[in-house]
């Protein structure tokens, strides 16, 4: 059974934060099973208390929010640069970029220097379409701009203008960080249970949070700092209102949107939804249990079918197996692989997670297991370093789970950005024993994941008693959200309180299916049905179904033949 549990009796300890814990960033935090007494709830804060329900009372509520300095803005569009970008969008994409002033601070828009938000869209001759999409891929604090592209990628944008956007705080936009001094310190194997190694996890992400606190935006990177950001892109686009896509983190924000602004809303699209209705330490509570079950529903038995090719186990219990036991190796023996490429423990749960959010990514994780299970068979019987080819081989494999980063600093940003606004929004316990005993405990049940909760950066973050007000569907349009039944990092139990709770939406299931981020990915009924909402405003009478695409083939996969053949020679020399 899932258990919701709330935060427990919270205590101010120092600001905290960071992007730069890869696990955090990836997984997201959780909480003990079985509520502890709730933290008396502060007062709300006014900006949340108004919600116009009309176009005219949304603007009469924006005049009275906005200084006349931040209206009206005239956007100078200019093609977007590698910086803002990344290389290869720049050099492919044809976006273009501007920057919207926002006040550093809507609870006192006249204090302080501006801060800039940059969007992007696509050039377009002609006339001006009649909507605009804004869009966002999670995180929260994911770089968006490159989502602009969507316009002539999927379905349903066509004859949209579609804008992305980087949100205070990332990417190109006026961005905050973590600082880089604790990025150096290797954290001990999570399944290490030992007071001392639980102490010095906890040393390392207090200095993260340390670090996190120092810089001047900390405090003012939120979800209801951004919704009325965005609600400035939109009045500099001269738009009353706005129709949106947000994927994963995304529907966190729209939601906060919607319910802030409700008359600012079009058509709105949550894709990959959290559970919007709690905090967010309630939120990422379902993590552990989804991302086990995509591997253990999906993953395993798709690798168990392809045994003959991949060697893993004939079952899914044997890949699970096989799994532990590799896991376990590396935890006592890493793996060199390239230079700055070492593979422990810690990295293939890493791998491993990030594989489950789309099962492209499958071919790529067998791969590795099935190399690395010729590692553990070559250091067994002569405990020299695996060959040259087949250590570079998997190298490339881990590199394409991980890619080197095309702009660290977006990544960086993006990073102390999830961090703020994850442990700004919401109230957090701020015990390490309870998040020591959360961590066995989920571990235990669930170990893909569940060992990496007890290091929890919002533990130590100072918050100001920020409420955000509770979602739920009063004087909405109707809205579409969009879900798969084995999400890992969203898990499908969630969004279903966020339907029940947002009463105009519509609830697209994709059933046998577990990707994250469904529109635009290739599912026929998930882009007609959504396509047709953003193009016609034609939501469905009630709930729809659509069925998922399938797992990908053994045979034939684009790492098979390289990989095999390495492989063959690596085994025979082991066995030799």
């Amino acid at each position: 059974m899932h258990h919701s549990p709330r935060p427990a009796g919270h205590r101010t300890v120092r600001r905290a934060g960071t992007a730069a814990v890869g696990v955090l960033a990836l997984a997201g935090p959780l909480l003990v099973a079985g509520p502890a007494a709730a933290a008396p709830a502060p007062a709300p804060s006014p900006l949340g208390t108004t919600r116009p329900a009309t176009v005219a009372a949304a603007e009469a509520e924006f005049t009275a929010r906005t200084p006349e300095r931040y209206r009206d803005q005239q956007l100078a569009w200019a093609p977007c640069s590698r910086e803002q970008v990344g290389l290869l969008a720049s050099l492919t994409s044809g976006l273009v970029c501007a920057r919207v002033a926002v006040p550093r601070d809507w609870n006192d828009p006249e204090a302080g220097e501006p801060l800039q938000v940059t969007i992007s869209r696509e050039p377009r001759q002609g006339p001006r379409p009649e909507r605009t999409v804004v869009t966002n891929p999670g995180g929260p604090g994911g770089a968006g701009l490159s989502l602009a592209a969507l316009g002539s990628a999927v379905p349903g944008l066509a004859d949209t203008e579609v804008i992305g956007l980087d949100v205070r705080g990332t990417g190109a936009s006026s961005a905050m960080t973590c600082g880089s001094s604790f990025v150096g310190e290797t954290p001990p194997d999570t399944r290490d249970r030992s007071p001392e190694a639980l102490a010095q996890a906890a040393k390392i992400i207090e200095r993260a949070a340390q670090a996190c606190a120092q810089d001047p935006l900390a405090p003012v990177v939120d979800t209801q700092q951004t919704v009325f950001d965005i609600d400035l892109v939109r009045d500099a686009l001269d738009r009353e209102t706005i129709d949106w896509v947000g994927y994963s983190g995304g529907t966190w924000l729209g939601a906060q949107f919607a319910t802030h602004l409700p008359g600012r809303v079009g058509r709105f699209v949550l894709d990959s939804s959290v559970d919007a209705t709690a905090g967010y330490q309630e939120v990422f509570s379902y993590q552990p249990m989804a991302f086990q079950r995509r591997f253990d529903v999906d993953f395993a038995p798709w690798a168990a079918a392809g045994n003959a090719t991949f060697g893993l186990g004939a079952t899914g219990a044997e890949v699970g197996a096989t799994y532990e036991r590799l896991r376990a190796g590396l935890a006592a023996r890493p793996l060199p692989l390239l230079p700055g490429l070492v593979v422990d423990g810690n990295l293939l749960d890493a791998l491993a997670t990030q594989s489950m959010y789309g099962k492209a990514s499958f071919p790529q994780l067998a791969w590795i297991l099935s190399g690395l299970q010729v590692v553990e068979a070559w250091r067994g019987t002569s405990g020299a370093q695996p060959p040259a080819a087949l250590s570079g081989r998997l190298g490339d494999l881990v590199r394409q789970l991980a890619p080197a980063a095309d702009r660290p600093s977006a990544v960086e940003s993006m990073a102390a950005t999830f961090a703020a606004t994850t442990c700004n929004d919401s109230p957090w316990t701020t015990d390490q024993a309870f998040w020591d005993a959360y961590g066995n405990e989920q571990g235990e049940r669930y170990p893909l994941v569940g060992y990496t909760k007890s290091s929890q950066v919002c533990a130590y973050w100072e918050r100001d008693g920020l409420v955000l007000p509770t979602v739920d569907g009063a004087d909405l349009p109707p809205l579409l959200i969009v879900q798969s039944r084995r999400d890992p990092a969203t898990a499908y139990e969630g969004a279903q309180k966020t339907h029940r709770a947002m009463g105009s939406s519509v609830l697209v299931t994709v059933e046998d299916e577990g990707d994250h981020g469904l529109y635009g990915s290739g599912n026929p009924c998930v882009d007609d049905v959504v396509g047709r909402f953003l193009t016609e405003g034609t939501a469905p009478d009630g709930d729809v179904t659509c069925e998922g695409v399938g797992l990908p083939p053994v045979a034939g996969s684009p790492a098979e033949s390289v990989v095999a053949q390495v492989l063959r020679a690596a085994r025979s020399g082991a066995a030799s």
